[in-house]
């Protein structure tokens, strides 16, 4: 079997340095389990489909994908202040991390469902009525 590449003499240090970072960024977070994936896999669709969306409507934009990754690095920012914050309360489950981490799945998966929309995905009427209602709400907030 040809050996296509390898991490060469360092082999061990970059390893050993990709497990402690990743197992670091895990507990700041509170741990792995199916809310961390399920908010990660929505992340990670919703960010491709609007790339997707972008493309096909020609309007690819390097800075804007730029600053929708910054918003989900610090998106779990706040799952890492929620965790923090389940550390200091005296509560026996992590509410507040869940909390942060379900409200954030679900907005995630209305941005997936307005870019699949973008994409010429089929949506029932009353989602895509809602989601025009949900942005125009938005955008009234934001002139203010």
């Amino acid at each position: 079997m040809k050996i296509l590449w390898t991490y060469g003499s360092k082999g061990a240090v970059i390893s050993g340095a990709v497990s402690a970072v990743g197992t670091a960024l895990v507990a700041m977070l509170g741990g792995w389990d199916q809310p961390l994936k399920a908010l990660l896999l929505f992340m990670l669709m919703d960010f491709a489909l609007g790339v997707l969306a972008a493309a096909k409507r020609g309007e690819l934009d390097s800075k804007v994908s730029f600053w929708g990754g910054i918003n989900k690095l610090l998106l779990l920012c706040f799952v890492a202040v929620g965790v923090v914050l389940d550390g200091i309360l005296p509560l026996e489950d992590p509410y507040c991390r869940t909390a942060v981490i379900f409200f954030y799945v679900g907005r995630e998966g209305l941005s997936m469902v307005e870019n699949y929309g973008k994409l010429g995905g089929v949506m029932p009427e009353f989602l895509r009525s809602l989601l025009a209602q949900l942005k125009e709400n938005n955008n009234e907030r934001s002139k203010n």
